[in-house]
Formats: structure tokens, C-alpha cells, sequence
């Protein structure tokens, strides 16, 4: 497999091709210093190239959807020698090419990683994902169109520490509070979402956050009714 992904065909191979005749000729010139400041390391056989043909890699990981990806992985393995740069050079295009970890939050798939939690969908480039739950290698579901009927805006932004938002036909003043750099999640409440250790995995936390307020390292604290002051300093179009 690492040959067709990696290396090119050789080229220029043969003492007969053009190129070499007229090496041979320019060799053979009287005035040429004999002395070789290089000499080719595989003469007669022309050179190779890296390449970087992933179309066979893609075919092969696609053909095995369904499978354990640990006994995809395995058999990717078993061919190659991690001693050898090229060959290992493989395996860091199989990470590339596979979402591994993965979250599963309601219907939505989300990969893990040292950025945080992003959504994901198919691509050309990374067809395939590892299942969280059952560890099978299987295609990333293409993202559905949805359709999103016109809803009358409930968040209005203040700054990032504050916000109005409606709630059960109220207008509410919601103070947000930055999560302590070493939360204890027993002591943490958000007065709008509950106990914060509910929600779940600290990714699964973070995602549910920023869906609901707009960052994922702030949560609420307080709640206040607002009068007909402060109502009257929110958008015409909301009110």
C-alpha cells in the first residue's frame, strides 16, 4: 500500500534514454574533468519521488466501513515498518483522514481535540469516522438541510459578562460568571441549565454552554425581571 501511496514510478531509468546519452557524451569530452563531483545513488534505474497519491488510502478505508477500526488499524499496520519515515509517513495521513475522537451529543457528531469541540461533516478529504459507541469505522453522515422557520429573536447581548433574554414571555437580565480555572462542578449552578456536573463530559459541557449563551466558559448566576426602563433600551423589532 505505501508504495502506490507514497512513491512515484521511477523516472529517467535506463542507460538508452536521452538524458543519459548526452551525460554519456559530455562525459566522454576531452576538456570534462573526469573526477565525478556525484554519483547517482541507483544508476540505471532512474530516481524516485515522493508522492502523495491518497486516492488508493481513501478506497481502502472506505471499503472496510463497518469493520472494527482496530482491526482496520491493525491491518494497515501489519504492512508497514514504523523504523522506515516514508512508510510511517502512512500513518500520519490515516490520522488525518479518519475523525477518532469523537462525541455523540443528541444527533450531532463532534470531534475532540486540543482546540476544543467543533462540529464536523463528510468531506472528500475525511470520509470516515470512528463510532464512540461501538468502535466500527463508518461514514460521516452527510449534514442533513434544515430548515429553520423565522423565530422572533429571545437574546439580546449586553457584553459578555450580561444579557437579556426572554423567557416564558418575560424579558430577564442574566449575569454571567467566568468558570473558575479549577472548578469544583458540585459548587457550580446555572440558574437557567441547573447543576453544571449534569451536563455531562467536560466537552459535552462546553458544547451546551455555547449553544446557550455564546461562550463555553461562562455559566449564569443570576436572574432579574426587568422594568419598563430597561425594556424600552431593547431592539423596537423584539419588544
Amino acid at each position: 500500500m505505501y508504495e502506490v501511496i507514497i512513491e512515484r514510478p521511477r523516472l529517467g531509468g535506463g542507460w538508452g534514454s536521452k538524458e543519459r546519452r548526452a551525460e554519456m557524451r559530455f562525459r566522454a569530452d576531452p576538456e570534462h574533468d573526469p573526477a565525478p563531483t556525484s554519483e547517482p545513488i541507483s544508476r540505471g534505474r532512474g530516481s524516485k519521488h515522493l508522492n502523495e497519491n491518497l486516492a488508493p488510502l481513501r478506497r481502502f478505508l472506505l471499503s472496510r466501513v463497518g469493520r472494527p477500526w482496530n482491526a482496520v488499524h491493525s491491518e494497515i499496520s501489519a504492512t508497514l515498518r514504523l523504523t522506515s519515515a516514508v512508510q510511517k509517513h502512512v500513518l500520519d495521513h490515516l490520522r488525518e483522514m479518519v475523525y477518532m475522537n469523537v462525541v455523540q451529543i443528541g444527533d450531532d457528531l463532534y470531534e475532540c481535540g486540543s482546540w476544543g469541540v467543533q462540529e464536523f461533516r463528510r468531506s472528500r478529504w475525511t470520509p470516515v469516522y470512528v463510532c464512540p459507541k461501538t468502535g466500527l469505522l463508518k461514514k460521516v453522515p452527510p449534514r442533513p438541510a434544515r430548515f429553520k422557520p423565522p423565530t422572533v429573536r429571545d437574546v439580546v447581548p449586553i457584553d459578555r459578562d450580561a444579557q437579556y433574554r426572554k423567557i416564558a414571555g418575560q424579558w430577564y437580565r442574566i449575569t454571567l460568571t467566568p468558570i473558575p480555572a479549577a472548578p469544583d462542578w458540585l459548587d457550580l449552578r446555572d440558574v437557567l441549565l441547573g447543576d453544571l456536573r449534569n451536563l455531562g463530559t467536560t466537552w459535552q459541557r462546553e458544547v451546551t454552554l455555547r449553544e446557550h449563551y455564546g461562550y463555553r466558559d461562562r455559566y449564569a448566576t443570576a436572574k432579574r425581571q426587568i422594568g419598563k426602563n430597561e425594556l424600552r433600551r431593547l431592539p423596537q423589532e423584539v419588544r
